[in-house]
């Protein structure tokens, strides 16, 4: 069997996208003949090439130099840079009308969350991928001539452009099967799987094990990775390669009421899988000092600690997300010297009571002790804050603003995060228990749902959290600095390559860069 893993657009062209990438790497070390082709990077890069030059249009060529070419940028000129790009975009739409494409996002002219809208608008015609599928995809499928195209799915920007792929490649006789983590979403934690399968009758929940044709075996799909077979150059827009990969999956907490990942089991892969796979990575990626992305919905603490002698050893830095507990302030000394270049780190909220309240298992004054150490140690720091919790008081709101302030400049970092409640989590459940009314969906029945419209107590918490992160939070001079740096285009991929003036950087990437 002959595989062919691909995406369509629009996820940002930093790195490969963590599923597709990963999927394709699995089948590659179970010696099955699986080419992984990025269609969402090779789509911006083909808008690009079409984007008129001279006075008055975008400086693209200029914008992607600066973008290849460094392996640190500044703040001003990264946002600049990547601007251009946008702008692009945007130029190109324009031959649309009622389409938007940017370097993050995606919307048609219809619905975006009705699958039967959106196959009938791509079965007119003349979307706005057409002539990349012919001119670009066509005679790559031609060469490679795959038994089975695999279109992975990560989010509802390529939920269009995916519905398109999957009618391009029926008409042209190729089979497919459609799965990836936004219909896993669909199906774990809200609804409309089945519309989706509905105009796409390929897709698929298998985490690749049981593709027909390929059998697995009994060991976790990821537990066997190697470097797969890439179709087309790695010229993904970073000035360092960023290469996706995870230690485990699940939450090893798992006790969030509004937790997308309670139904997943904690599986760890060890430190031998991930050596295998490194030493399988081409030396031309590595002569480039790659950086590992650890997409790990909260990295292990024992899992990262048995991996950083290997990191030393590759001379290779790395960032991931993790739950910010007493581990990593214990041991920051040792990450930052085994090249950690930055943490997402989940703060979440100023409010202890608010935290208890949802089971998040984090405290505030940990948190800042985890920030302080980290700028200590010169490992940058992406702070996620959420507001609009139930049940969020006026209090909260002010323990989160004291929080903040007490943080100062250990941020580097910050995204500002309204609550959304998940169609399906055990909050939803316990609704009644937590004041919370539940809405009747204000969308027509054939419309996915991640989210659930609620009330607490007969108000809206959203509307006053939107406000505040408005007029109260960005009034904080530091917090103001964080969001002025925070990069709005291609996020977290660059974060850890800004050069922020005055601060000091990773150990390890100062020896290294």
């Amino acid at each position: 069997m002959k595989f062919l893993v691909t995406v369509p657009p629009v996820i940002t062209p930093s790195e490969p996208p963590s599923g597709a990438f990963l999927l394709a790497a699995g089948l590659a070390a179970r010696g099955v003949e699986a080419g992984f082709l990025d269609l969402s990077l090779e789509y911006f890069r083909y808008i690009f090439s079409l984007s008129p030059e001279g006075r008055g249009y975008p400086a693209v060529v200029p914008a992607m130099d600066y973008l290849l070419s460094n392996s640190l940028y500044t703040p001003q000129q990264h946002r600049t840079s990547s601007g251009v790009l946008n702008s692009s975009m945007k130029l190109f739409s324009k031959k649309y009308p009622g389409w938007k494409i940017t370097l993050m996002d995606l919307m048609p002219p219809v619905s975006l969350h009705r699958p039967s809208e959106l196959i009938k608008l791509c079965r007119e015609g003349n979307t706005p991928f057409s002539r990349f599928w012919e001119e670009y995809l066509l005679p790559v499928l031609k060469r490679y001539n795959p038994e089975t195209v695999l279109v992975s799915l990560s989010y509802l920007s390529q939920l269009t452009a995916g519905i398109d792929l999957v009618l391009f490649l029926r008409m042209a006789g190729y089979r497919v099967i459609v799965g990836g983590s936004l219909l896993s979403s669909l199906s774990r934690t809200g609804t409309g799987y089945e519309l989706v399968r509905g105009v796409l009758p390929e897709s698929s929940l298998s985490d690749g094990s049981s593709f027909p044709g390929f059998d697995s075996g009994s060991d976790p799909f990821l537990s066997n990775l190697s470097w797969p077979d890439m179709l087309g150059e790695w010229n993904y827009i970073s000035g360092r390669p960023v290469i996706p990969y995870t230690l485990s999956t699940g939450c090893y907490w798992n006790r969030c009421l509004f937790c997308p990942d309670s139904s997943r089991k904690l599986t760890l892969y060890g430190h031998g899988t991930f050596e295998r796979f490194i030493s399988t990575i081409p030396s031309t990626i590595m002569d480039r000092n790659p950086i590992i992305h650890f997409v790990d919905s909260a990295i292990p603490g024992r899992a990262l600690e048995g991996v950083l002698p290997l990191l030393r050893k590759y001379k290779l830095d790395f960032y991931t997300f993790a739950r910010p507990e007493g581990w990593i302030s214990r041991i920051a000394d040792r990450l930052s010297e085994s090249g950690c270049l930055m943490l997402q780190l989940g703060a979440e909220s100023g409010s202890r009571s608010l935290l208890d309240r949802f089971e998040k298992g984090i405290d505030p004054d940990t948190t800042l002790e985890v920030l302080k150490k980290c700028a200590d140690t010169g490992i940058r720091s992406y702070v996620y804050m959420l507001l609009g919790l139930p049940g969020e008081t006026e209090n909260d709101i002010k323990a989160s603003i004291r929080f903040l302030e007490k943080a100062g400049d250990s941020i580097d970092y910050i995204n500002f995060s309204i609550f959304n409640l998940p169609v399906n989590c055990t909050l939803t459940d316990r609704a009644s228990e937590f004041g919370i009314d539940l809405l009747d969906p204000d969308s027509p029945d054939d419309a996915i749902r991640l989210y659930r419209s609620f009330l607490h107590k007969g108000q809206n918490p959203r509307i006053r959290a939107k406000r505040a992160v408005t007029e109260r939070f960005t009034e904080i001079p530091t917090v103001a600095e964080a969001l002025k740096r925070t990069p709005r285009w291609f996020r977290t991929s660059h974060f850890p390559l800004i050069r922020i003036p005055g601060r000091k950087s990773g150990l390890a990437s100062d020896s290294r860069l």
